[in-house]
C-alpha cells in the first residue's frame, strides 16, 4: 500500500468509526470561524488591486491622496416639473425653499457639521464684476459682441483715417497742392522726384475720399454702436452693487438645480462604515421629507456616497453570488442525482469550507478585494465538485450491493485519490498567483489555493461520517437512484468510441481555425472595469455638467497637470496646440466666455481719439455747403491733371485722376442728400455714450486682470467642484483629455517629452495603465506558464505517464483555445479582472479530464474491452453536474455590476463549457485513437 492509500485509508478510519468525534470538531472549528467573520469587510477601492513597490504606482496613489484631500457631500437639489414653470422667479423660489427645508432637517444630524446652499461673493472681486457672474449665457453672448462692435469702430474703423482737422480745411489744403501741376506743360516740367511725389499725393487723396465716404455711409450704423458702447457702459458703472453681494443660491444656468454642500463631522477617509453610516443619516433625515409635494428630487454625490455606494454594491454582488451559487447547487445536486438526502449531505460540508474559507480570509488579507469577492461563490462552485464524485462512486458501490463500510472506503480511496489530484492540481495553478505583481491576483492566488484545499478536506472527512450517522444513528436508509442517468450515457459513448476517429480529426481541423481568431484577443485596461457604476457617479457628471464649467469631460484618458496662478494660462494655450489632445478644463472655464480677451481690448480702446473724430466729422457736416463748394472747386483742377498727366504719357497719375473726380462726384451727392440734423444727433448720442464709457472705463483699466482674482472666484464655489480645480496647496488642476492614438507607437513618449516643455507638474492615468498593462501581460504570462509547468508535473505524478497527463489535459487546452475564439466573436477582449481567467480555467478545467482519465485507467484493470464506454458513462454524470455547479458559480457573475467582474463570467462560462465538451467528446475519442499504443 502506497503512501497515499495509507494516508486515505486512515482518513477513513477515522471518518467512519470516530463520526460523531468528526462532526462535534468540525462544528466547532465552524463556529467559531462564523463568530470570527461576523464582520468582513470588503475593500471597495481599485487601488488594493495595483502593484506594490512601484515608484509610478506610489506617485499615482500620492496624487488620488492629494486630490482626495476635500471631503464632501454634495446635494442636487432638482425640480421634478420645471416646464410648468416659465418664470426663473418661480423655478428659484420653489429651491430655495425645498433647499432650506432640507437644510434645517439635516442641521439636527450631529453626524453633519455644516449644511449650506448660499453663495456670499468674496469681498475681493470688485463691483464692477460682479454682474458678469450672473449674467446668462444669451446676455454673455450679447456682450461680446457689443465689445467686438464697438473695438471694431472705435479702433479700426472709417473714423480712424479721418484726418485730425476739419473737412473743408483738409480738401482745402489739398487744392492748392495740386493747383500747380493742373496743366501739360506743368506736368512736362517736372522731376522724377517730383512725379513722385505728385503719385504719393494723388493716392493720399484716393485714401481720404474714401475714409469721408465710409463715414458718411457709417453715419447710419452709429446708433448701434451707441447701444453697444451705453450696454458696456451699464456693466462696468460703479454704482452701489450691495444687492450683488447678497448671498446667492448654487444655481445652474436653467435654473433647474440647485447645489447644496453638507459638510460630515469626520472625513471620508475614517474608511467605509463611516461612509455608510452618513449616508444612511442623510436618508433617514430625507424620508422626514416629502420631496414631491416641494417639487423636488434630491440626488447625493461625492466621496461619502461613492465609497458607501461602491461598498453596497460590491457586498450585494458578493451575497448575491453567494446565495445563487448555494440555492443553485443544491437545486441541480437534487435534479441531477434524484435525492434530497444526498443533496443535504453534500451542501454541509461545502457550508462549513466556506465558513472556514472566509475566517482565512480575513485572518491573511483582512478582507476581499474587488476580484476575490466573487470567491465565495466559487468556492461553493468548486467544492461541490469533491461531494459530487464521493457520492456519485459511493452510491454505484451501494447499487451493486457492497455493505456501507465496502462503499465509503471504495469511494474514499479511489475518488478521494483523484480529488486529491485535481485539488492539489488546481491549488498549485491558484498559488502561480503568488507570483504577481498586481496584489488583487496575489491576494486571489492566496485565498483561492487554501479554499480548495479546505473544500478538498472538508469533503473527503466530513462525508463519511455524515453517511455513517444518517445510516446508524438516525437508522435512515435511501436506495440509492444516483446512477440511473449513466444508463442513458451508455449509447452516447459508444457512438463517440465507434467514431472516434473522425471525431479526433474534426475537433483537431476546428480548433486549428479556431486558433487564428484566437490570436487576436488583446488586452484593454480601464479603470472603469475595476469598480461598478454607481448612482452618485452619474449625479456628478450632471454637477460638473451644470456647475462645473467644460461639458463632456467625463469620457477618455487624462492627463492632470498643475499650474500656479502665472502658469495657468501658458499651460491651457499649450495643451490646447497639442494634436493628441480632444479637450482641456481647468478653472478658467468658470469665467464669462473671453472675459480676459474682452477686458483687455476695452482698457486698450482710444476712446479720447474717437470722440475727437466725431466732434471733427460733426464740425464738417455742420459747413456742409463750404465743403461742398469747395469740392466743386477741386473737380476741374483734376479733370486738368488728368488732361495733362494723358498727353504726356503718365498712365497712372491719369487714371488716379479720373478716380479722384469719381470719388469727389460720389461726395457732393452723399452730401448734398444726407439728412443733416439727424446724422448729427446720432454723432452727438454717440459721443455722449463714449464719454460715459470712457470714465467708467477708467476704474476697469485699474482693475487686476481677472486671473488674479480667478482663486477668489473658485473659493466661494461649492467644496465638491473647488476641490475640481484648485488643490489645498492653492495650485489649479488643469484636465487635459487624450487621444488613444497615444498607445501607438512612440506618440506617449512625444507627448511627455512635449508636456516637459511647459510644465514639470502633470501626471496621466494613461501612464498607470500602460504600467499596469505590461504588469498584467507578465503576470498573464508566468501564471499560465507556471500553471501548465505545475499541472503537467502533477498530471504525471497523478496518472504515471506523460501520455496519459497529456490526454487528461487535453480537454482544457482545446477548452482554452475555443474561449479565446467566443471571446473575441463577442468582443469581449481581456482586461485587468477576466484576466485571471487563465489560471483558474486551468486549474478548473483539468479536473474533468483527470476524473475521466482515473476511471478509465480503473475500468481498464477489470477489463480492457468496453473501458473507455463504461469509464465514460459512470463518471460523465458527476462531470456534467460539476461543471454546472462550476458554471452557475460564474454565471451569477453576470448579474455583478462590476463591469470587469461581468466579462470574466462570460469568459469562465465560455473556458468551462467548451472543457466539458471535450472532456465527453474529445478525450473518449483520443482514447480510443491511441488506445493500441503504450499508454
Amino acid at each position: 500500500m502506497g503512501f497515499a492509500e495509507r494516508i486515505l485509508t486512515a482518513i477513513f478510519n477515522v471518518s467512519r468509526y470516530h463520526a460523531w468525534l468528526v462532526l462535534l470538531v468540525a462544528l466547532a472549528i465552524t463556529g467559531a470561524a462564523v463568530y470570527y467573520i461576523q464582520e468582513l469587510p470588503v475593500r471597495s477601492s481599485f487601488i488594493d488591486l495595483l502593484p506594490q513597490d512601484d515608484e509610478l504606482i506610489d506617485e499615482y496613489l500620492h496624487h488620488e491622496e492629494y486630490l482626495a484631500q476635500t471631503d464632501y457631500l454634495a446635494l442636487l437639489v432638482e425640480l421634478t416639473k420645471p416646464g410648468a414653470l416659465s418664470s426663473v422667479d418661480e423655478r428659484e423660489g420653489i429651491l430655495l425653499t425645498a433647499a432650506e427645508k432640507i437644510a434645517n432637517l439635516l442641521r439636527t444630524e450631529p453626524e453633519f457639521s455644516e449644511v449650506d446652499y448660499l453663495s456670499q461673493p468674496s469681498a475681493n472681486i470688485p463691483e464692477q464684476y460682479l454682474l458678469l457672474y450672473t449674467l446668462d449665457s444669451e446676455r454673455l453672448k450679447r456682450i461680446e459682441e457689443s465689445v467686438s462692435l464697438a473695438e471694431s469702430s472705435i479702433s479700426n474703423g472709417e473714423l480712424s483715417l479721418l484726418p485730425e482737422e476739419n473737412l473743408r480745411d483738409a480738401y482745402s489744403q489739398v487744392g492748392k497742392a495740386f493747383e500747380s501741376v493742373s496743366n501739360s506743360s506743368t506736368l512736362q516740367n517736372q522731376g522724377l522726384k517730383s512725379i513722385e511725389k505728385i503719385r504719393g499725393g494723388l493716392g493720399d487723396m484716393i485714401t481720404l475720399n474714401k475714409s469721408v465716404l465710409a463715414a458718411l455711409a457709417g453715419v447710419t450704423k452709429l446708433p448701434e454702436v451707441t447701444s453697444a458702447v451705453q450696454g458696456l457702459t451699464e456693466i462696468f458703472i460703479s454704482t452701489d452693487q450691495a444687492t450683488q453681494r447678497k448671498p446667492q443660491g448654487y444655481f445652474s444656468g436653467d435654473r433647474t438645480m440647485l447645489l447644496m454642500n453638507v459638510q460630515p463631522r469626520l472625513p471620508a477617509q475614517q474608511g467605509v462604515d463611516y461612509c455608510t453610516k452618513v449616508m444612511e443619516a442623510l436618508n433617514s433625515r430625507l424620508e422626514g421629507l416629502d420631496l414631491e409635494e416641494l417639487g423636488v428630487t434630491v440626488a447625493a454625490a461625492g466621496p461619502y456616497a461613492y465609497s458607501a455606494e461602491t461598498n453596497a454594491v460590491i457586498n450585494t454582488d458578493m451575497y448575491r453570488t453567494t446565495i445563487i451559487s448555494s440555492i443553485g447547487v443544491f437545486v441541480i445536486f437534487l435534479f441531477a442525482f434524484g435525492s434530497f438526502f444526498y443533496s443535504i449531505i453534500a451542501v454541509i460540508p461545502l457550508l462549513i469550507s466556506l465558513a472556514l474559507t472566509l475566517g482565512w480570509v480575513k485572518f491573511v488579507m483582512g478582507g476581499f478585494n474587488l476580484i476575490t469577492s466573487f470567491l465565495p461563490a466559487l468556492v461553493l462552485g468548486l467544492g461541490i465538485d469533491y461531494g459530487i464524485h464521493f457520492i456519485s462512486r459511493y452510491a454505484e458501490e451501494r447499487k451493486r450491493g457492497s455493505p456501507l463500510n465496502p462503499a465509503l472506503k471504495v469511494a474514499t480511496l479511489y475518488k478521494g485519490k483523484a480529488s486529491a489530484a485535481a485539488a492539489i492540481t488546481t491549488a498549485l495553478v491558484f498559488l502561480s498567483l503568488l507570483f504577481s505583481r498586481s496584489r488583487g491576483l496575489f491576494e486571489m492566488g492566496a485565498i483561492a489555493s487554501v479554499g480548495v484545499i479546505i473544500s478538498f478536506i472538508s469533503t473527503l472527512i466530513l462525508l463519511p461520517a455524515l453517511i455513517t450517522l444518517a445510516h446508524f444513528v438516525f437508522r435512515f436508509r435511501h436506495r440509492e437512484m444516483i446512477l440511473g442517468h449513466s444508463t442513458y450515457l451508455f449509447p452516447f459513448f459508444r457512438f463517440v468510441v465507434g467514431k472516434g476517429r473522425t471525431i479526433f480529426s474534426i475537433v483537431i481541423i476546428l480548433t486549428f481555425f479556431v486558433s487564428f481568431q484566437a490570436a487576436h484577443i488583446t488586452f484593454q485596461f480601464s479603470s472603469s472595469d475595476l469598480v461598478p457604476h454607481t448612482e452618485s457617479e452619474d449625479t456628478l457628471a450632471r454637477i460638473m455638467d451644470n456647475f462645473g464649467g467644460a461639458k463632456n469631460m467625463t469620457i477618455g484618458q487624462y492627463f492632470t497637470f498643475f499650474a500656479n496662478e502665472q502658469e495657468l494660462g501658458t499651460v491651457v494655450a499649450h495643451l490646447q496646440e497639442n494634436k493628441f489632445v480632444r479637450g482641456v478644463q481647468s478653472a478658467r472655464d468658470l469665467l464669462p466666455p473671453n472675459l480676459s480677451e474682452q477686458q483687455k481690448t476695452l482698457s486698450e480702446l482710444n476712446i479720447e481719439s474717437y470722440i475727437k473724430q466725431l466732434s471733427l466729422l460733426d464740425e464738417g457736416l455742420s459747413k456742409r455747403q463750404e465743403l461742398l463748394s469747395q469740392l466743386r472747386l477741386m473737380l476741374p483742377q483734376f479733370s486738368f491733371l488728368q488732361y495733362g498727366a494723358t498727353l504726356n504719357g503718365m498712365e497712372e497719375i491719369a487714371i488716379d485722376s479720373n478716380r479722384i473726380q469719381t470719388q469727389l462726384q460720389l461726395l457732393q451727392h452723399e452730401l448734398g442728400s444726407l439728412d443733416l440734423e439727424g446724422a448729427q444727433g446720432r454723432i452727438s448720442a454717440l459721443q455722449s455714450a463714449l464719454r460715459e464709457l470712457d470714465q467708467n472705463l477708467g476704474e476697469v483699466q485699474n482693475l487686476p486682470p481677472i486671473e488674479a482674482l480667478l482663486q477668489d472666484i473658485v473659493a466661494e464655489l461649492p467644496e465638491g467642484i473647488r476641490a475640481r480645480y484648485l488643490t489645498p496647496d492653492n495650485e489649479y488642476i488643469i484636465y487635459a483629455r487624450v487621444s488613444n492614438e497615444l498607445y501607438n507607437e512612440d506618440n506617449l513618449d512625444k507627448f511627455i517629452s512635449y508636456a516637459k516643455t511647459f510644465s514639470d507638474k502633470y501626471f496621466g492615468m494613461i501612464l498607470v495603465g500602460k504600467r499596469l498593462q505590461d504588469y498584467l501581460h507578465r503576470d498573464f504570462w508566468l501564471s499560465t506558464i507556471l500553471a501548465l509547468v505545475l499541472i503537467a508535473i502533477s498530471l504525471r505524478r497523478s496518472v504515471g505517464k506523460w501520455t496519459q497527463a497529456l490526454l487528461a489535459g487535453a480537454p482544457l487546452i482545446l477548452g482554452y483555445i475555443w474561449m479565446l475564439g467566443g471571446m473575441k466573436l463577442l468582443e469581449v477582449e481581456f482586461n485587468f479582472i477576466n484576466i485571471v481567467i487563465s489560471p483558474l480555467l486551468i486549474g478548473i478545467g483539468v479536473d474533468d479530464g483527470i476524473h475521466l482519465l482515473h476511471r478509465y485507467l480503473e475500468e481498464r484493470k477489470r477489463e480492457v474491452d468496453g473501458a473507455i464506454e463504461r469509464g465514460g458513462a459512470l463518471t460523465a454524470a458527476a462531470l456534467i453536474v460539476t461543471s454546472l455547479t462550476t458554471m452557475l458559480a460564474f454565471g451569477s457573475l453576470l448579474l455583478a455590476r462590476t463591469p470587469g467582474l461581468q466579462c470574466l463570467g462570460i469568459s469562465a462560462l465560455l473556458g468551462i463549457g467548451f472543457t466539458l465538451i471535450f472532456s465527453l467528446l474529445f478525450l473518449p475519442a483520443a482514447l480510443h485513437v491511441t488506445k493500441g499504443k503504450r499508454l
